[in-house]
C-alpha cells in the first residue's frame, strides 16, 4: 500500500507538471477564436463573422485533417522517451517535419478544387461565400508553417517539455491577437485582416518553435543520425501508423463541417450564434485536452518502459483530474455565460439566439470529457485503429442518424445530435479500453 501511495503521488505530480502548461497553451487557442469573434462581432454586418465561421471550418478540415502530424509525433516520441532513445526522438521529429512540408505542397496544388468543394458543402449565402473564399485564399499561405507547428508541438509534448509547447503557442496567439486589432480595428480590413493576422503569426511561431527545439536536438544531429533517415522502412511505418489517425481526424472534421452546414440552413443569424457558442465549447475542449496531453506523454512513456503499474497510475490519475476540471468548466459556463456572450457580440439577434441554446454548451464539459481523456490514452499507446472505428461509428451512425431523426427540432436537434456524438465517442473508447485492461493487452503490438 505504501508503494502504491508513493507511486500515485509521484504520478499525480507529473500529471500536473505536464498538464498545467498544456492547459494554458490549449486555452489560448480558442481564446484567439474568441478574439476573432469579438472583433468581427462588433462590426456592422453579421456576414463577416459568418464568413470566418465558414472559412475556418473549411481550413480546419484541410489543416486538422493532418492533425496526425501532432498526435502521431507525440505517441512515437513518448515511447522513444520512455526507452531513453534520444537519437530516435530526433529522427521522429525530422521525418514528421519532412512529411508536413510535402503535405503543405499537396494542399497548395489542389486548393482551388478543395476550396470550391468546401464552399459548396457549407451551402452559405452568396455574400458570405464570397468573403469566405477571400479568407481561404489568404489562409492558404500559412500551410507549411501550420503543418510544421503541429509536429513541433507534438514533439514537445512527447519529450515531456510542455513549457516549450506553452511558449510556442502563446507566442503565436499573442502575435495573432495583436495583428487582429491592428488589421481589423485599426486598418478596417474585416475578415481579410483576421486571415492575414493568422498567416503572419503561424510563420512567426514556426521560427520561434524551431529555435526552442534547437538546444534539444543539436547534439543528436550528426552524420550517423542523418544516415538513418535513409531507412525507408521507418518512413513507411510512420505513414502507415498515422493513416488511421488521418481517417479519424477527417471524420471528426466532416462532422464539424456538417454541424456548420446544418446551422447555415437555419439562417445567417443562427450560423453566427452557433459559431459564437462553438467558440465557448472549443475553449472547454482545449482546456480539457491539457490532461489528455498529459495522458499521451505518460501512457506513451509507460508503454515504452513496459511498466504496467505506471500505465495504470497514468490512466487513473489523468481520468481523475479530467473529471474535476470538467465540473469546474461546467460551473464556470453556468455562472458566466451571459457576460461572455454579451462581450462577444453587440448584435441583439445573435445574443438572443446564443442565449437560447447556451444550455447545450453548459452541459458540454461533463459529456465530452471522457472522449478527450481516452483520446489521450489511445494516442499515447499508439492504438490508432480503435480510435478510427470509434469516430466512424459515432459520426456516421450516431450523429448522422440523429440529424435525420431530430430534423424537426431544427437547431435544438443539431445540438442534441452533437452532444450525443461526443458521448458516443467516450462510451465506445471506454468499452475498448476496458477490454484492453481486462486482457492486459496494452503492451502487445498495436
Amino acid at each position: 500500500k505504501l508503494e502504491y501511495i508513493v507511486m500515485r503521488s509521484i504520478t499525480t505530480n507529473k500529471i500536473w507538471a505536464l498538464a498545467w502548461p498544456m492547459i494554458l497553451s490549449n486555452i489560448s487557442v480558442p481564446l484567439l477564436g474568441l478574439v476573432d469573434t469579438a472583433v468581427l462581432g462588433h462590426l456592422a454586418s453579421a456576414n463577416y463573422l459568418a464568413a470566418v465561421a465558414v472559412g475556418s471550418a473549411i481550413i480546419a478540415f484541410l489543416y486538422w485533417g493532418f492533425g496526425f502530424l501532432r498526435m502521431g509525433t507525440t505517441g512515437e516520441t513518448a515511447k522513444a522517451f520512455g526507452r531513453h532513445c534520444g537519437n530516435e526522438s530526433v529522427l521522429i521529429l525530422l521525418r514528421a517535419a519532412a512529411i508536413a512540408l510535402v503535405i503543405s505542397a499537396i494542399i497548395a496544388v489542389f486548393h482551388p478544387w478543395l476550396f470550391r468543394f468546401g464552399l459548396w458543402a457549407m451551402n452559405s449565402e452568396a455574400n458570405v461565400s464570397a468573403l469566405a473564399d477571400q479568407y481561404l485564399n489568404i489562409r492558404l499561405y500559412s500551410a507549411p508553417a501550420a503543418m510544421v507547428n503541429y509536429v513541433l508541438i507534438g514533439w514537445f509534448i512527447g519529450m515531456q517539455r510542455p513549457k516549450l509547447a506553452l511558449l510556442s503557442v502563446i507566442f503565436c496567439n499573442v502575435v495573432n491577437i495583436a495583428l487582429d486589432l491592428v488589421f481589423v480595428v485599426g486598418l478596417e480590413m474585416t475578415s481579410a485582416g483576421v486571415a492575414w493576422a493568422t498567416v503572419i503569426a503561424e510563420y512567426a511561431s514556426c521560427l520561434f518553435g524551431a529555435w526552442l527545439a534547437k538546444p534539444h536536438i543539436g547534439a543528436a544531429i550528426n552524420r550517423a543520425t542523418l544516415r538513418q533517415l535513409r531507412q525507408w522502412q521507418a518512413w513507411f511505418a510512420l505513414i502507415k501508423g498515422n493513416s488511421f489517425l488521418f481517417v479519424r481526424t477527417v471524420t471528426l472534421l466532416l462532422t464539424m463541417a456538417a454541424f456548420t452546414r446544418r446551422g447555415g440552413e437555419f439562417g445567417t443569424l443562427v450560423l453566427a450564434a452557433n459559431a459564437l457558442l462553438m467558440q465557448l465549447a472549443m475553449l472547454v475542449s482545449y482546456g480539457l485536452d491539457g490532461f489528455a496531453n498529459a495522458a499521451e506523454a505518460l501512457v506513451g512513456e509507460a508503454i515504452g518502459r513496459k511498466d504496467n503499474q505506471q500505465l495504470r497510475h497514468a490512466m487513473m490519475g489523468t481520468a481523475d483530474f479530467s473529471a474535476v476540471v470538467a465540473l469546474l468548466f461546467t460551473a464556470f459556463l453556468w455562472l458566466g455565460h451571459e457576460p461572455m456572450i454579451n462581450a462577444l457580440t453587440t448584435q441583439t439577434g445573435i445574443r438572443a439566439i446564443a442565449t437560447e441554446y447556451v444550455s447545450y454548451v453548459i452541459a458540454f464539459p461533463c459529456i465530452a470529457v471522457w472522449c478527450f481523456w481516452l483520446d489521450g490514452v489511445f494516442i499515447g499507446a499508439n492504438r490508432h485503429l480503435p480510435m478510427m472505428w470509434s469516430m466512424l461509428f459515432s459520426a456516421v451512425v450516431v450523429f448522422g442518424g440523429l440529424l435525420i431523426v431530430l430534423s424537426d427540432w431544427q437547431n435544438h436537434g443539431l445540438w442534441t445530435a452533437y452532444l450525443t456524438f461526443m458521448a458516443a465517442r467516450g462510451l465506445s473508447l471506454g468499452f475498448i479500453s476496458y477490454r484492453y485492461s481486462k486482457r492486459e493487452s496494452w503492451f502487445q503490438s498495436s
